[in-house]
């Protein structure tokens, strides 16, 4: 008996594009983001308080000198959280691609992924999954969008703009400047964020076929 491949690979591609199949993709993402957060927690400890000595340091240089800045080195190595936080993002734009596609089950196409579907920005696709956001939930799919196309995954963005639209995002690699603007809270802030949002993701009302 002969497969008809082409016939097959069309209802392989439809079934990919299922909620459940989503859902799952999005599961396994965050398994793995959380898995490199355990891994990196044991360096926060060391960092911030090399980052507050240098911190110190760098203004006592400032006021020496004259000058409205220090600049000196951060004497450790940062926590590695930029790679769980791209993770993280895929694992939210995964979950709301599964809502949009719970939705609207006529986006499911054997020839192509419907342009419903093919953005990285989660705030668009939240609201294209009519998934309420709060205002802090904001800032943060803002901050993982940046991180998901960019970010995390390259030194330099695109543009220069790209730069100042992920202005508060950790500076993967910059140990060095004791000005980075990336604060043991912000570290927290956006890891936590995440966690939450994939959480409260989970507590649809069970009747969504998605969860089912």
């Amino acid at each position: 008996m002969e497969i008809d491949l082409e016939a097959w690979s069309k209802e392989q591609f439809k079934a990919a594009q299922r909620p459940i199949a989503w859902l799952l993709s999005a599961e396994r993402l965050r398994d793995s983001a959380e898995i490199i957060c355990k891994h990196e927690q044991a360096a926060e400890i060391p960092y911030f308080r090399a980052y507050a000595a240098a911190q110190e340091e760098a203004v006592a240089e400032a006021y020496s000198d004259g000058r409205t800045a220090g600049v000196v080195e951060i004497k450790a190595i940062p926590p590695n959280y930029p790679p769980a936080q791209l993770l993280y993002a895929f694992a939210i734009e995964n979950v709301l691609k599964g809502l949009i596609v719970t939705n609207t089950p006529g986006l499911i196409d054997e020839r192509r992924l419907n342009d419903e579907l093919t953005t990285h920005n989660l705030i668009e696709l939240a609201e294209k999954a009519q998934f309420a956001v709060q205002p802090q939930e904001r800032k943060m799919l803002e901050a993982l969008s940046h991180l998901s196309v960019w970010a995390a995954r390259y030194p330099a963005a695109r543009t220069p703009r790209g730069i100042c639209q992920a202005r508060f995002l950790p500076k993967n690699g910059d140990a060095g400047s004791a000005d980075a603007r990336y604060s043991r809270r912000d570290r927290r802030w956006l890891l936590g964020g995440c966690r939450e949002y994939c959480s409260r993701q989970r507590r649809k009302p069970a009747h969504h076929r998605l969860w089912v």
